[in-house]
């Protein structure tokens, strides 16, 4: 049917579409909004014929079709409003040919504003259209796709074009939106989609139903994956703010990380890099029973195990190939930790079958340090009251960058202010786990310095000789807050208790 869009141009929409949101959330509280169709989108060609059909013209009729780049061949009216339909326009003539691309920009931009304005929360906002800047407001789903293995890997192209827009948080529609997944096809790409920074399975009324729960195999593997994803939602969220603060990428080719790597530019859209430290190959074929992953010349970690599977080459500049079982009856995903890492984890809380990403919260992390060849590794842990509007003037969150330099791991502020009182559970550290940890054998101290008390505290080390990690855990009632860290450091004498030291 017929529809109508609002000018977001003139003067008057800012307000009235404010008023619009207001009334619509007194009825549904909602936590986010999807602008769907925003293109704008028209079930007409230009405009919908009727008794009052528009004939004053700013262009010739044939304007269109001799335009100098038109990458879909068809005629830009297609699926759209007419392209002579005025925008409020203050001395000259504002016809949508002029402003088509930028309909979901503003929008999004004034959808933000009710976000910050009047509901006080950052907005979640999912807008069809993009353009140059939406990433400020809005993320993005890739739009209406096939379920076929073709667009399973095409996915994975399309999220590294729109980190490279400035949009990170964006995510294909899983096993597709046109067409029938088959199980198999289905449950591959909810392992792939476990790694979208926006995960969303959705697909037409018309197409078979590909919910988790209409296959018993498909929910288990499914299940799988997903409480991989929240497991590592502390390490996702402080990568998002990463980017907030200093711009980058969530999801990235390897070849990122390795770009002189000349074999990772042959098979770009094979693999992904989700965040600094973890490597994914996803399984991009039917019935595939091994895949063979190219890893460059670095230290690579099994995700699950923890332990070196490749180990850095001094001699040879090429990378080696890695077999590995990936049968859909094993429910794995190809996950391997990048040597030179740290991030957290909350694998253990997984256990107690948390349903919600908000209860990941109330459970204490794993911080897991993969050293490379140099025996260093990095990383950063955020910290805030995520719904909460974002005031870096006021500091009330915590930034901070992780540095393991051999037997030495610092925690350094790069933001916020140590002093606030962050209130929930997943600030404290569970465990740490060193992993390629061999010249560390022999440690018998390990001790963490407190930046509240002045004191040293001592930990609990233990070595994993088969999987070369080294294990450290607080003593007696001492929890490790990562605020209250400056820096935790572990020998091989014994622990001189009455000695203070600060490693700042």
């Amino acid at each position: 049917g017929y529809s109508v869009w609002i000018d977001f141009l003139h003067p008057a929409a800012d307000s009235f579409w404010e008023s619009e949101l207001y009334d619509f959330y007194q009825k549904i509280p909602f936590d986010g909004l999807w602008l769907d169709m925003n293109e704008p989108s028209n079930f007409c060609d230009g405009e919908c014929p009727d008794k009052t059909h528009y004939t004053n013209y700013f262009f010739p009729l044939d304007f269109y079709d001799d335009l100098y780049y038109n990458p879909t061949h068809r005629a830009l009216e297609t699926g759209t409003i007419s392209l002579e339909a005025l925008h409020y326009g203050r001395s000259i003539p504002a016809p949508e040919f002029n402003y088509h691309n930028l309909y979901g920009l503003i929008q999004s931009k004034m959808t933000a504003k009710f976000f910050y304005s009047t509901l006080r929360k950052r907005p979640f906002i999912s807008s069809s259209s993009t353009f140059p800047g939406i990433g400020r407001y809005a993320s993005h789903t890739l739009g209406d796709n096939f379920s076929s293995w073709h667009m399973l890997q095409y996915s994975i192209s399309g999220i590294f074009n729109f980190q490279l827009f400035g949009i990170p948080f964006v995510g294909a529609d899983i096993c597709g939106y046109n067409g029938n997944a088959t199980v198999e096809l289905c449950s591959r790409w909810m392992q792939l989609g476990a790694f979208y920074p926006m995960m969303r399975n959705h697909n037409s009324p018309s197409s078979t139903p590909q919910e988790p729960y209409v296959d018993p195999k498909l929910a288990s593997i499914s299940r799988s994956a997903i409480k991989i994803r929240y497991s590592l939602a502390r390490y996702s969220y402080s990568n998002y703010m990463k980017i907030v603060f200093e711009g980058g990428v969530l999801v990235s080719p390897v070849l990122f990380s390795f770009p002189s790597d000349q074999t990772l530019y042959s098979n770009i859209d094979e693999t992904l890099m989700y965040g600094p430290a973890i490597h994914i190959a996803p399984v991009l074929m039917d019935r595939t029973e091994k895949t063979t992953t190219y890893f460059p010349n670095h230290d690579w970690y099994n995700f699950t195990s923890l332990e070196k599977v490749i180990a850095y080459n001094r001699t040879s500049t090429k990378g080696k190939n890695l077999v590995v079982e990936c049968s859909l009856e094993f429910e794995k995903i190809n996950m391997h930790i990048k040597g030179g890492s740290i991030f957290p984890n909350q694998d253990e809380a997984m256990k107690n079958n948390v349903t919600t990403i908000t209860k990941m919260l109330d459970y204490p992390i794993k911080l897991i340090a993969s050293f490379d060849y140099n025996l260093k590794a990095e990383g950063y842990l955020f910290y805030d009251e995520t719904n909460e509007t974002l005031n870096s003037s006021q500091g009330n969150f915590h930034y901070f960058l992780l540095n393991l330099d051999n037997n030495i791991l610092k925690f350094t502020l790069r933001g916020g202010n140590r002093n606030y009182k962050y209130p929930y559970s997943d600030n404290i550290i569970s465990l740490i786990a060193v992993l390629g940890a061999k010249s560390f054998s022999n440690t018998v101290c390990a001790r963490v310095y407190d930046e509240v008390d002045k004191a040293n505290h001592y930990l609990d080390a233990v070595y994993d000789a088969n999987k070369e990690t080294l294990l450290l855990t607080a003593q007696g009632s001492y929890q490790l807050v990562v605020p209250r860290i400056n820096s935790i450091s572990w020998f091989n004498t014994t622990c001189q208790y009455n000695k203070l030291i600060s490693l700042k």
